[in-house]
């Protein structure tokens, strides 16, 4: 159970740090007040990751962070910005899921 609390804290992280790199996209580093909140949404993901640490041993933590931003960054490119889905990223896709699926067994 505490594997699926920290794997949801990280899920939480990863979906502020995306939200945050899509605000700054949005922005072009020209509105300040997108950038502001970009830079607030990164800050705040630390809150969730503090706490997966509690619950989650520290190499599983990056492991599924990395998986995650893969599975999250596939998605949103896909649907939010319309650029196609390939054999490639399907590969990376079962891969991050592999990942995640290793690193919960002990």
């Amino acid at each position: 159970m505490k594997f699926i609390y920290g794997l949801i804290l990280i899920v939480g992280a990863v979906s502020l740090s995306v939200v945050a790199d899509i605000v700054l996209k949005k922005s072009e580093f020209r509105d300040f007040k997108l950038i502001a909140l970009g830079f607030l949404l990164y800050g705040l993901e630390a809150i969730p990751v503090a706490l997966a640490f509690q619950k989650i041993n520290f190499g599983p933590v990056f492991i599924i962070w990395s998986a995650i931003s893969v599975i999250l960054g596939l998605i949103v490119a896909s649907l939010l910005f319309k650029e196609s889905f390939t054999s490639y990223k399907i590969l990376a896709l079962v891969f991050a899921l592999t990942a995640i699926y290793l690193s919960s067994k002990e």
